[in-house]
């Protein structure tokens, strides 16, 4: 049994978390009683308008041993690696892209919004997704750029 003093802040991503909005009466009420969920909070905004950004990665293939490439073509290496993550929890496998990557948004005055409406979800909304790994001791360097 988990007590909370204060509060209690439940995240199930983008999808998960509006099902556990709407399950606990928190959204549009017209919908919620269709489904014999009692309102609490009634906001028609959870649940609709959800917009995720395509994924474009520049993904290279190289030669020789100066990448993460390499790395991943040797499933002796890749064992060895999880195997270190999972005894120690160190090695290549110890770190991910999460600490690697920010959002930005193309200025609002931009041309390419005279022929094109803006995808993002509001004027804040980011367009890229901007994603940089540098793994050590490999030389592994991966930019993922994303348009909403």
């Amino acid at each position: 049994m988990v007590l909370a003093r204060k509060e209690v802040i439940l995240s199930a991503g983008s999808v998960g978390t509006t099902q556990i909005l709407q399950l606990s009466g928190i959204g549009k009420k017209a919908d919620l009683q269709a489904l014999g969920i009692a309102s609490t909070i009634d906001n028609p905004s959870v649940g609709d308008n959800l917009s995720d950004h395509t994924l474009l990665p520049n993904i290279f293939s190289v030669k020789g041993n100066q990448s993460f490439d390499d790395f991943l073509r040797d499933p002796n290496q890749i064992n060895a690696a999880v195997e270190q993550w999972v005894v120690n929890k160190t090695g290549i496998f110890a770190n991910n892209v999460v600490n690697n990557f920010g959002f930005s948004r193309i200025p609002s005055n931009s041309s390419i919004f005279q022929t094109v409406t803006d995808p993002a979800p509001g004027p804040l909304s980011p367009h890229w997704e901007i994603i940089t790994s540098v793994g050590s001791p490999l030389c592994y360097r991966t930019l993922f750029l994303t348009l909403a």
